[in-house]
């Protein structure tokens, strides 16, 4: 195997893990109180008696700015529970409580621009997974699941909770109501959880926690979690939940010289029922994703396809049971393959999708019929992926997918996967893959292999990537092909005391590129600087030396041609970032370098400005200015977010974009309130033109979710 090559490097990364052997962390635990037959009231106003008598978690201790130092403000933190609901208060106490930053009401927010108070749950306490919930002193909520220590966290899942925030003249207070309907557990084995808790104060930049974590572990790092203790005869109550749809609305499309106008009436209904404490089925007839947000536009002057994240309610939910492979680069399973293609919707009749934990497994079952189009045959999608729980933080797990037109074609894909730490600091990644496509044999598989150390200090990874030229797994994404990758990347983490700066990071990342007849193909040599400073603004410099090997001629836009050849790309790369918690912040980008035997000036800037308290307008360009031997072009993309929230359920949202490069403006206007806990009224306005001012389509909906638990 080629990364065989590099034993010194590998046997460097072993040396390390001899120098630093595996910590014992310090662990913290709080019991909760059980609430006798009085009640809580969610105003954010810690007054019942029932907190007085509860135990208290305090002490605690920063993250940022300075590691390891207690808390500039103090915080204390009650849990109580009855049988169906776990409640947490919180006293975040505020020298200066006319300073607390706070201007966001939206649900999944922007909230790191605020002051927070934030939960982990690791209900399995299985050291991996958990449920996230934070606020802000508006009463804003956002919440998430995190699996395998934040390898994947699905913020678009919205649980079912309560929260209410008050400012007063110490600080401000939080109530929160988490019902056990919302969470997944046993009921067999519930006197203990995983417990985290954070708190950000945004003017001093301050991140602090009640279970110490180092600089290299983020929030998500659920082996360093404290303790939740006394939770006794909880149950998780109704298990099922049924949530109908209807939809009306009016789309124009002007075609062929025709302007056609047709009304659209619709309805569905999305199931999930709770099997058992560990396994949730999920089912949708008729699914419908009016109400998502549309796509950003892009600008792409490779010859690789780009990636668009999923949007979707129903792939999101659980998303990672399922994830495999390095995202945006090779990826077996991408759900955006499904009901989608070429940016059309293909409409789904229905789908059934399994997740969760049986003991050290977790499982992710997944099958979706959808509906035979004028292009697309009826096709059914099948994906099984399996991952077992080894030593403490360590798991192996396999996927197949299976993909069956109705036109007698298939595609198959069956992988295995490990991820292995050892020692706190030392990861080793892997996977290998194959597909099956009607009418290819052989070449057809991918490998990866990952060697990384990562402590406070330093990061450092060797990693080797091998994709055959027929590897074809039509329900995934695959960035490239007929590649052999090696990759080479140390990270520096250097914090100076008594200085404006809080760290110095320099970089190095060494990338040799090779097809599979071992001819060279691209080559990367970059070295970097980024200064941070305690402000929060920074500053990153790199300079790149880039090869690549063009096997064609590539028609980098019309008539303007690259001749195949190789070529050296050298470039500079400057970025600078002010902090977000200003009225006015953001980035702007800079590059400038050779490109395919000519010049290439890349600028981009992304903006947030907050003119009123709750208006935030965001504001985001890309330019490309490309000169060739061949001719030039100019691409340009502007793109502004504007964000109106009403009150703490209710917002309005709109998605503007001009791209001169697809010749094409697009507008996306969603009004959004939710008139009960996971009920939703939707608007939504999209419209589409030819930058010549020519319309595409214009569509105006009206969606009424409804949720009913049983």
């Amino acid at each position: 195997m080629k990364v065989l090559r590099h034993k010194s490097s590998i046997a460097f990364l072993l040396f390390f893990a001899l120098l630093y052997p595996a910590k014992a962390h310090p662990s913290v635990e709080l019991r909760a109180e059980r609430l006798g037959t009085e009640g809580i009231t969610i105003d954010g106003r810690l007054t019942e008696p029932a907190w007085k008598r509860a135990p208290i978690a305090t002490g605690f201790i920063q993250r940022e700015p300075y590691p390891g130092e207690p808390a500039t403000e103090k915080t204390t933190v009650m849990v109580l529970y009855d049988e169906e609901n776990l409640y947490i208060g919180a006293i975040l106490y505020d020298r200066e409580p006319h300073k607390i930053i706070a201007d966001e009401m939206r649900r999944d927010g922007r909230l790191y621009r605020n002051d927070t108070f934030a939960v982990l749950i690791d209900t399995y306490h299985d050291h991996r997974n958990g449920y996230f919930f934070e606020t802000n002193p508006l009463g804003a909520r956002l919440d998430a699941v995190v699996f395998d220590e934040g390898r994947e966290v699905n913020t678009d899942w919205d649980g079912v909770w309560y929260v209410a925030s008050h400012i007063t003249e110490e600080g401000w207070q939080v109530e929160m109501k988490i019902p056990f309907s919302t969470l997944r557990f046993d009921s067999r084995k519930t006197s203990t959880w995983g417990l985290q808790l954070r708190r950000i104060i945004r003017r001093k930049n301050e991140e602090v926690y009640w279970a110490a974590l180092p600089l290299d572990a983020s929030m998500w790092r659920l082996s360093l979690a404290g303790h939740l203790t006394g939770l006794e005869g909880i149950r998780q109550g109704r298990n099922i939940e049924l949530k109908p749809y209807i939809l009306t609305g009016i789309e124009r499309a002007p075609s062929g010289g025709s302007d056609t106008t047709e009304v659209t009436k619709d309805m569905g209904i999305d199931v999930k029922y709770a099997i058992t404490p560990h396994l949730t089925l999920d089912l949708t007839a008729n699914t419908d994703f009016a109400q998502v947000e549309a796509d950003e536009l892009s600008i792409n002057i490779t010859r690789f396809p780009l990636f668009f994240p999923e949007k979707r309610e129903f792939f999101l939910e659980g998303s990672g049971f399922f994830q495999f492979g390095l995202r945006a680069k090779v990826q077996p399973f991408f759900s955006r393959r499904i009901g989608l293609s070429g940016g059309k919707e293909i409409p789904i009749l229905a789908g059934a999708k399994l997740t969760g934990k049986v003991g050290d497994y977790g499982i992710g079952l997944l099958n979706i019929e959808t509906k035979e189009t004028s292009s697309v045959a009826q096709t059914n999608y099948t994906v099984i992926r399996l991952k077992k729980d080894i030593l403490e933080r360590s798991r192996v797990g396999i996927i197949a997918i299976n993909k069956e037109p109705q036109d007698g074609s298939f595609n198959r894909t069956i992988g295995a996967d490990t991820r292995l730490v050892f020692m706190d600091y030392m990861y080793i990644t892997s996977f290998v893959v194959k597909t099956y496509t009607k009418g290819v044999s052989g070449n057809d598989t991918a490998g990866y292999l990952k060697f990384m150390w990562y402590d406070p200090r330093m990061l450092l990874s060797l990693s080797y990537l091998d994709v055959a030229e027929n590897f074809n797994p039509e329900v995934g994404f695959v960035r490239r092909t007929d590649i052999k990758e090696t990759t080479l990347y140390s990270h520096l983490f250097i914090r100076p005391k008594g200085s404006i700066v809080r760290e110095y990071s320099p970089y190095v990342l060494l990338k040799y590129i090779a097809d599979q007849k071992d001819q060279l193909v691209g080559r990367n040599q970059n070295i970097g600087f980024s200064v941070t400073l305690h402000s929060g603004d920074s500053l990153d410099v790199a300079f790149k030396k880039e090869f690549d090997r063009l096997d064609y001629d590539f028609e980098i836009r019309p008539s303007i041609v690259i001749p195949e050849g190789g070529y050296n790309n050298p470039s500079v790369y400057v970025a600078i970032s002010t902090d977000d918690r200003r009225t006015l912040s953001g980035t702007v980008v800079v590059e400038r370098g050779d490109y395919y035997g000519g010049k290439r000036t890349s600028y981009s800037g992304s903006f947030n400005i907050v003119p009123a308290r709750y208006l935030k307008i965001a504001p985001r360009f890309t330019r490309e200015d490309v000169s060739l031997p061949a001719g030039s072009f100019r691409a340009n993309l502007l793109t502004t977010t504007v964000e109106y929230t009403i009150t703490t359920r209710a917002f309005l949202n709109a998605l503007l974009q001009w791209n001169d490069d697809l010749d094409q403006r697009s507008f996306n206007i969603r009004f959004n309130y939710e008139y009960r806990p996971n009920s939703d009224i939707y608007i939504v306005y999209n419209e589409r033109h030819y930058t010549d001012t020519e319309l595409v389509d214009r569509v105006l909906l009206l969606k009424l979710t409804y949720l009913f638990t049983l």
